[in-house]
């Protein structure tokens, strides 16, 4: 299964990075708070495939390819076919709520990468 190899060398990298370099864990001077989210539109939801109108919460610069800055107000799903949950983490309404997600840790599985934040795990 090749994509255990790819999540691993991911992993390594960003373990690198994060621990050994900017010292995840071990630096409490810095502040690993999350300050946003970024999303790409699948091409169904920008309107390439199926529908050609654009999905609600999402931007011109999604219609477009490129990465937009998500907000509370945005409904886009991810994850498995079975299991698909909210990007937005919570009900806050604010940035500012991003900021009780403190990064904390990381790990991987056969097919993803997790940042491990206090309340919740980003899964990529």
């Amino acid at each position: 299964m090749p994509e255990i190899r790819e999540c691993f060398i991911h992993f390594k990298h960003a373990h690198y990075v994060l621990v050994e370099k900017l010292g995840l864990g071990r630096n409490s001077e810095h502040i690993w708070a999350l300050q946003g989210l970024f999303v790409d539109a699948t091409d169904v939801e920008a309107g390439i495939k199926g529908s050609s109108k654009l999905q609600t919460g999402l931007t011109e610069k999604h219609a477009k390819g490129f990465l937009d800055q998500i907000t509370a107000s945005c409904k886009l799903r991810r994850g498995q076919t079975a299991h698909q949950t909210r990007i937005w983490p919570g009900t806050d309404e604010s940035p500012e709520g991003l900021g009780d997600l403190i990064l904390h840790g990381l790990s991987y599985t056969p097919r993803s990468l997790i940042l491990k934040f206090k309340k919740h795990d980003l899964q990529v």
